[in-house]
């Protein structure tokens, strides 16, 4: 097995539209654009192959081409994952390098120029080893029978333009970048997701992570994956949500 796959494979999406994959036996992700908004400004994708897996997981602020470059940096450079916080503040360096190049200039109005941004998680997991580097507020939890085991805590910061200016109080990669090894068990399921999931109603919390958790008392993935986007959309989903759910 090796293969790659990325989610949504268009901007624009149909209002409460789902697209959702089984990766293989012990993995699913999926991704709504919800009931409000009109595009879907998240990213999310894997790499698998054998005793190797990949994840990352964006959400994009004013359209979906940061979250897509992240993902596409994740997921198509095949060099080695960070192994440290310096490793993964200066790859995260080497995105925002992308974006300031892509969409930056020298002189911006950060109340009229409405450039990407996004956050991000990306995780490898190799044997029963995972590591996991963050910025900004993406999720991931790491639960067993039905308990959680970890939670990352996560950071209202985004990573584009304004951040390498410094304009409206972004925090930088070195304050922000998350990096974290861990020795996973079997068992354990590593859930990764957008705030559209637990706070689908806008700035609130609506669904809790002990719910999320406590999935993981199931076995069945995909069981698990339609529940909880159940439980999004019956709280009137907002905003774009995604969801990768691997069990080890």
């Amino acid at each position: 097995m090796n293969k790659t796959i990325f989610l949504p494979s268009q901007l624009k999406t149909n209002l409460g539209s789902i697209a959702k994959v089984v990766c293989c036996p012990n993995f699913v992700m999926g991704t709504t654009t919800g009931l409000v908004k009109q595009n879907n400004e998240d990213s999310i994708g894997c790499h698998i192959k054998k005793n190797f897996v990949r994840i990352c997981i964006a959400d994009g602020h004013w359209g979906n081409d940061a979250a897509k470059l992240i993902t596409n940096h994740w997921l198509k450079n095949k060099g080695i994952f960070p192994n440290c916080s310096t490793e993964a503040i200066r790859e995260t360096k080497i995105i925002e390098n992308k974006l300031f190049k892509i969409f930056g200039k020298s002189r911006m109005d950060p109340n009229k120029d409405f450039t990407p941004e996004a956050s991000f998680i990306a995780i490898e997991i190799i044997r029963n080893k995972i590591s996991i580097v963050s910025y900004g507020d993406c999720r991931l939890l790491i639960a067993n029978n039905g308990v959680t085991k970890f939670h990352l805590k996560s950071k209202s910061t985004w990573l584009g333009v304004f951040s390498r200016l410094q304009l409206r109080k972004r925090l930088s990669i070195d304050q922000a970048i998350n990096f974290r090894q861990m020795q996973l068990v079997r068992g354990d399921f590593i859930f990764l997701f957008t705030d559209g999931v637990d706070q689908c109603i806008y700035e609130k919390d609506t669904i809790s992570f002990d719910y999320i958790s406590e999935q993981s008392s199931n076995t069945n993935l995909l069981n698990i994956f339609d529940k909880i986007v159940g439980e999004v959309f019956a709280h009137g989903a907002q905003d774009n949500a995604s969801l990768a759910i691997f069990k080890f």
